[in-house]
């Protein structure tokens, strides 16, 4: 208890220390009121670069490599299709058309380029 009441009184005289030089003044609140005002603007022009942030070229860069990788991937997904129907067409004798019918195949069924 009287730890922490040393700690309070501790506490209490950095305040008082604190406040010296401290007055509220006028030029203080017009310092105050600019401070504010230029944290609003800050803030709107975050808001302002977010919106364009589509536009920087390492985020369509990004974009690109995303592209490109999720392209990749359809075409070996694409390669698969075709590797299980021609194992298919071997295994069972079945028509092509009758695969792709009976799976939902649809006929332009091809590469992504």
């Amino acid at each position: 208890l009287s730890e922490g009441n040393q700690k309070h009184a501790a506490l209490q005289k950095s305040i008082e220390k604190a406040k010296i030089g401290r007055h509220e003044t006028e030029e203080r609140a017009m310092l105050a009121k600019e401070l504010s005002s230029l944290r609003d603007q800050r803030g709107q022009l975050k808001a302002e670069v977010e919106k364009y942030k589509e536009c920087d070229p390492q985020v369509v860069e990004e974009i690109r490599q995303a592209n490109k990788v999720a392209k990749e991937a359809a075409n070996r997904w694409t390669d698969n299709i075709f590797a299980i129907k021609s194992w298919a067409k071997r295994k069972f004798g079945l028509e092509e058309n009758k695969i792709d019918k009976n799976f939902g195949i649809p006929e332009d069924f091809d590469y992504i380029d």
